[in-house]
């Protein structure tokens, strides 16, 4: 059965918005990208140098301090395996945060015809996530040092870019709420705190007691963290189930993000 014209014009309205304001979208996130280093000695190198020191300090705690050793992967794998989570969780929770008080932050902004309101949120996932392709890019170098670099590498921007989409859809929506309910802000900090601790992010499918393995696919950060570790360090595609139901949770959540934000903003305008 096909798709009918307006099914289909509902699914790729939020891709035509932003094609239709690329631009200025561009240009505006560089802007913010360059504020957030502006007046620091080392100016936008600290995006590399974060990254180097959380990969560090997580190497220092599970393999030297807590001494976590896996059987099924070595220890420098194992580094890059906690790596992996961290390249996906810390620019997900970072953008999370940032882009649930973007509209809050930008209430001069909220009636601009020039910028749509409901690209803020997406302008500042954007910018919060600067830290996944350098996360990227220091696995991949550190996986051709290691030399254990496969063709499956080439997937990694197709899941970076279902992560943006998911986060997306998720501020669009938060964005909105937190104009209303100031709480937002307090949730979302908790439930990031929380979801450090159900993420597989340190610990490996063979550490998980048995039939407590559902609770990692009832965390849908999950996924992506787990497509990255798959294609970085065990480099083999993910299952067929996973990448599908990855697929459908980041486009069903971008899509329906958009359509909410863009048809409910003007009734929370009022709250700004």
């Amino acid at each position: 059965m096909s798709a009918s014209p307006d099914m289909v014009a509902f699914i790729v309205a939020p891709f035509q918005a932003i094609w239709r304001h690329r631009i200025i979208l561009w240009r505006t996130s560089l802007a913010e990208i360059r504020n957030l280093y502006a007046g620091s000695f080392l100016g936008t190198a600290w995006a590399v140098v974060g990254q180097l020191l959380m990969l560090g300090i997580y190497a220092l705690t599970y393999v030297v301090i807590l001494r976590i050793r896996p059987t099924d992967i070595t220890t420098y794998e194992y580094i890059l395996y906690v790596f992996c989570g961290l390249t996906s969780f810390l620019p997900f929770s970072g953008a999370l945060t940032g882009g649930t008080l973007s509209l809050v932050s930008n209430r001069n902004v909220l009636l601009n015809t020039v910028f749509p309101a409901e690209l803020i949120p997406l302008r500042s996932v954007i910018v919060a996530s600067i830290g996944m392709p350098v996360g990227v890019i220091i696995l991949i170098a550190s996986d051709l040092v290691l030399g254990s670099l496969t063709w499956t590498t080439l997937l990694i921007p197709f899941v970076m870019i279902l992560q943006l989409m998911f986060v997306t859809g998720l501020v669009w929506v938060l964005s909105l709420l937190a104009l209303v309910f100031r709480d937002i802000q307090h949730i979302i900090y908790y439930g990031i705190m929380m979801l450090m601790v159900v993420t597989p992010i340190a610990y490996t499918p063979s550490m998980i007691p048995p039939g407590l393995g559902i609770l990692i696919y009832m965390n849908p950060l999950s996924y992506f963290v787990i497509c990255f570790q798959y294609l970085i360090v065990l480099n083999t595609v993910p299952p067929l189930t996973l990448v599908s139901a990855m697929i459908f949770l980041s486009v069903s959540v971008f899509v329906l993000g958009y359509a909410i934000c863009r048809r409910a903003k003007a009734s929370f305008y009022d709250y700004a």
